[in-house]
């Protein structure tokens, strides 16, 4: 589905686009330049000093019945705390994401403050703000930071450090895949007599794209490329053998072709250097050196330089030359860990973790093969690696499609490989207790891409692209047919990633890309026996001159430059028995870098009093990495004392960066689930983070619950089923609903009921396959706990799905008045205990709320959940929303419409089915009747946008009186307080 300002081959421009997560934020807006919308600048006082802090602020009017505010905020080298009206917002890191926010909630008509607490943790630090508000109207309101920004503190007046608009990242919208995505669409290119043809791709402004051959009859399937040095091109057949083709001088024609090799079995990975031809051939199970030792162009020579065991799926992949001279080739997990040979990664990295012996790892060897060993690990099926100007290597890793919709499901991820990493990935998709692969101490992604099935990848270093795009990492996405292009930012000593789509086609199967001797990108399609195919893609725009830097980015590339070559430096302590501490003991915020040192500790087994002379030069959360090298070193009868030492250098933990907090709960999580602690040291747990739950902080909530419902569950209860029924997402419900299954103490009537009630909505839920086992899984374990008595109480709502509830009886209903908020807002100041609650239950049935909405037990959940909407909304907001329900559109409950290849435009919401990879779309076109659906096959889907307009009808309170209007509202309110009853 095009986005706005795709071209197409023929050049005209597409319309239509994605649902962004940002609201109405689009990439046009942010790229302009218009002096409408001021873009934010990087600001900082004069004074720059490490350890410097500064308080700035701003204030501004916000015009009343505003749509949605969304804000983000990102900082360089310092940590910022934001506060809007005087209530905490949340966190920008020094080295973490952008912080991105839905402040509506936060904002009110008039004059509102945003204030940012900075503190610097390097030489340059630097904040960066932008607010969007969008109104009724869709007219747009930016508050940015600029040098007009006030500052409280010495050190000398704000100043900008350049415009964040200028850099590349900032102005990309995120990825969304969504249900009208086909994943099924490369099935279409299964009986192919050609390759798909390019006029119909979606690519970026100034690109052409080619089709130059498609395999012929004996030519089979592709999935590998790589340029000789002669300029010729090598390719990797599906089944085995592979092929060379020679070009014409412009390079748009195949001029002869040739086998090469007919014996090795699906060479995924192929690499010219050192006078050889490297293959990684998956099906003959090992990595194959050829040269050609006597000159005629042949290679005569076959070597296997390493083999391997395990299957053949998630198999061996591709293969890249560091910047040393080895040779690193990159393996899923369906091939196993090779022992015998070093390993980069800690030895203790599996301490009480599900042992497999496969994983997504990769290994690094010299250009004979010898000097062998495990570079990194902890992967799904990574297929591609390739490395940027600074040396440093990446990968696209696949997601678990499996568990697509549960809580342990994560998507598919650019990586940053650094030594000894680990991504925590153990292989046990489908396993029942899931293994919750991201733990705060495994290596964190440089980018979440979503859903996807990754396939090559590749820097545009050597290509005639323009200047910001020789600099991104292109990735291939099988099952979507995309290529996307990743804009890499430095972070501290590792990277963070935007991405765009670059190009789009179907049926595009994408499996492999390189740049050519002439810069053009030439790619293939093919995999699962699908017609093979090559294709060029060229910049044929006006030229673009190389971008002056702005102070803040030369800043950050020089600090980060010195960051890496310090990260480096600790790495090579990896493997080794004895650590330098000496290379170790300077302080350091940066988790890339901590990381590393905490790897080197583990290889070393150093004393455990190491650690802690090292914490006291470092921040907190350096030291909640470095306190988890001690508990893995050390002997289970020490732990229970460094338990108590935790708690007490923690006595602030709650003040700490969000990250560090979650560093902190999960460190003690592990050590509950990994030893017998004594009764006092688990109580002690308790105390030290039962007093912060519920903390208000979704993600830290999510961490918080299952220790607490381990340790005190008789409290944790209670308030974890508070937290399930106020969930934002399914994925949060779930977690919720996963988390409490086992627990036997602290329920209530109410309670029990509640969580059946939350999980009979389960139908709505989106996933993989794997979800509605998941979900047996859920319902077997939590009904195991109850006692007959409960059972029969609860009989009327166990097994059962949220039912549609009837039409109400409307007879003698009429006309009141065609309400507007004004003629109601004077009598808002109500008492609650005035209104009659009952008939508010009673005007929620008959103005049809319930037939899409759910609000404790009443109701049907399609809509927003209700049941404690007051916790959000004002008495007037809610009445906003009633009135004018295309004010604010939930994105998940955006009126979809579809354009379809028969003619067809239908407007409805989208309803999930639970296997996101169902070829075909369920569709309800009529609000009043959301379980009449019509099926839709996505291949028919030409483009679906979202609506402006809401799919809840306007008008529903007209033909009630005001007084019934305030008893809803009451009612609503009060099921923040009553569980919705």
């Amino acid at each position: 589905m095009p986005v706005p300002g795709w071209k197409s081959q023929s050049g005209a421009l597409l319309s239509g686009g994605k649902a962004l997560r940002w609201a109405l934020l689009s990439v046009l807006f942010l790229s302009c330049a218009s002096p409408l919308f001021s873009l934010p600048h990087w600001v900082w006082k004069t004074e720059r000093q490490a350890g410097s802090q500064l308080v700035l602020q701003h204030t501004f009017n916000a015009a009343p019945g505003f749509r949605s505010a969304h804000l983000r905020v990102v900082a360089d080298f310092a940590t910022a705390r934001l506060s809007i009206n005087g209530k905490p917002a949340g966190t920008a890191e020094p080295y973490g994401r952008v912080l991105e926010l839905d402040v509506a909630g936060f904002l009110k008509p008039g004059d509102n403050k945003v204030s940012l607490s900075c503190r610097s943790v390097g030489g340059s630090p630097a904040i960066a703000l932008q607010l969007d508000i969008v109104d009724g109207g869709g007219r747009r309101q930016v508050v940015s930071t600029t040098p007009q920004w006030k500052a409280r503190g010495p050190g000398g007046e704000v100043k900008s450090y350049g415009d964040l608009g200028q850099e590349k990242w900032w102005g990309l919208a995120p990825l969304v895949i969504d249900e009208a995505d086909d994943y099924t669409q490369w099935k279409r290119a299964s009986n192919a007599k050609a390759g798909t043809n390019p006029a119909s791709f979606e690519l970026l402004p100034g690109y052409e794209v080619e089709l130059l051959r498609s395999a012929g009859k004996d030519e089979g399937s592709w999935v590998s490329l790589a340029f000789d040095p002669q300029g010729r091109l090598t390719v990797g057949r599906e089944d085995k053998g592979l092929l060379r083709y020679s070009f014409s001088a412009d390079r748009r024609k195949i001029t002869s072709s040739e086998m090469i090799n007919d014996d090795l079995r699906e060479c995924r990975g192929l690499l010219y250097a050192h006078g050889s031809l490297y293959a990684n051939a998956n099906n003959s199970k090992g990595l194959y050196r050829l040269r050609d030792t006597n000159g005629d162009g042949r290679f005569d020579e076959k070597k296997l330089l390493h083999s391997s065991k395990g299957g053949v799926g998630h198999g061996r992949n591709a293969l890249a030359l560091g910047p040393e001279g080895h040779i690193y080739a990159i393996h899923g997990d369906s091939v196993e860990l090779p022992g015998g040979i070093p390993d980069r990664t800690s030895p203790l990295r599996r301490t009480g973790a599900p042992f497999r012996k496969n994983e997504g790892h990769v290994l690094r060897m010299a250009p004979d093969g010898s000097q062998r060993e495990i570079f990194c690990a902890g992967m799904r099926n990574p297929y591609g690696i390739a490395f940027n100007q600074h040396g440093e290597s990446f990968t696209y890793d696949a997601d678990a499609e499996f568990d697509m919709g549960t809580p342990w499901y994560r998507p598919t991820r650019v990586m940053h490989l650094s030594s000894g990493a680990d991504f925590g990935w153990r292989a046990v998709t489908g396993s029942w207790p899931p293994y919750y692969p991201d733990h705060p101490d495994n290596t964190q992604a440089a980018a979440d891409i979503g859903k996807g099935s990754p396939t090559g990848v590749r820097f545009g270093t050597g290509s005639h692209f323009p200047p910001q795009y020789r600099k991104a990492l292109y990735i291939l996405d099988w099952a979507y047919g995309r290529i996307l292009a990743v804009h890499l930012v430095p972070r501290g000593g590792s990277y963070m990633g935007a991405t765009e789509v670059f190009l789009r086609g179907q049926p595009l199967n994408l499996t492999d890309l390189v740049f050519g001797p002439d810069g053009a990108m030439y790619f293939t399609v093919g995999g699962r026996k699908t017609k093979g195919a090559l294709y060029r893609v060229s910049y044929k725009g006006p030229p673009v001159a190389e971008r002056v830097p702005t102070g803040q980015e030369k800043a950050r590339e020089d600090l980060a430059g010195k960051m890496r070559e310090r990260r480096r430096e600790i790495e090579a302590h990896h493997r080794k028995g004895k650590l330098y501490d000496a290379s170790l003991s300077r302080p350091s915020d940066d988790s890339r870098t901590v990381q590393a040192v905490r790897i080197a500790l583990e290889h070393a087994r150093e004393n455990p009093g190491v650690t802690a002379r090292l914490r006291k030069a470092n921040s907190s959360g350096a030291g909640v990495e470095l306190f988890t090298a001690e508990a893995n070193i050390a002997v289970a009868e020490e732990i229970p004392r460094l338990v108590v030492k935790w708690i007490e250098a923690g006595r602030d933990w709650r003040s700490w960066e969000p990250s560090e907090q979650l560093q902190f709960v999960d460190l003690l999580r592990r050590s509950l689930a990994r030893h017998e602690l004594p009764g006092a040291t688990r109580k002690r747990i308790g105390s030290a983070l039962g007093a912060y739950f519920p903390s208000g902080n979704r993600e830290l909530d999510r961490a918080l619950a299952p220790v607490l419902l381990e340790l005190d569950p008789a409290i944790a209860v209670g308030k974890t089923v508070t937290l399930l029924t106020a969930s934002a997402s399914h994925s949060e419900r779930l977690h919720y609903l996963h988390q409490l299954r086992n627990s036997k103490l602290g329920w209530t009537p109410a309670a029990r009921r509640a969580y059946l009630e939350s999980f009979a909505a389960r139908k709505v839920f989106l996933g993989g396959r794997g979800l509605p086992q998941a979900l047996k899984n859920i319902e077997r374990d939590f009904l195991a706990t109850l006692g007959a008595d409960e059972k029969e109480e609860l009989k009327g709502l166990i097994g059962q799905d949220a039912a549609l509830p009837p039409f109400p009886e409307l007879a003698g209903r009429s006309l009141v008045k065609e309400w507007k908020v004004g003629d109601l807002k004077g009598a808002l100041g109500f008492d609650p205990d005035s209104r009659d609650l009952a008939n508010g239950r009673k005007v929620f049935s008959l103005a049809l709320c319930s037939r899409c909405h759910r609000f404790g037990d009443e109701g049907y959940p399609l809509g927003p959940e209700l049941t404690h909407v007051a916790r959000r909304f004002s008495r007037l907001d809610l009445l906003h929303e009633i009135l004018d329900p295309s004010r604010t559109i939930a994105e998940n409950h955006q009126t979809s419409v579809l354009e379809l290849k028969d003619g067809r435009v239908l407007s409805g919401q989208v309803i999930p089915n639970l296997d996101y990879r169902d070829p075909n779309l369920q569709f309800a076109t009529d609000p009043l009747h959301p379980d009449k659906l019509t099926r839709i096959s996505k291949a028919l889907i030409v483009r679906m946008r979202r609506s402006a307009v809401s799919l809840m009808p306007a008008g529903l309170l007209n033909n009630f009186s005001q007084a019934e209007i305030l008893d809803l509202l009451a009612w609503l309110q009060a099921g923040a307080r009553a569980g919705g009853r």
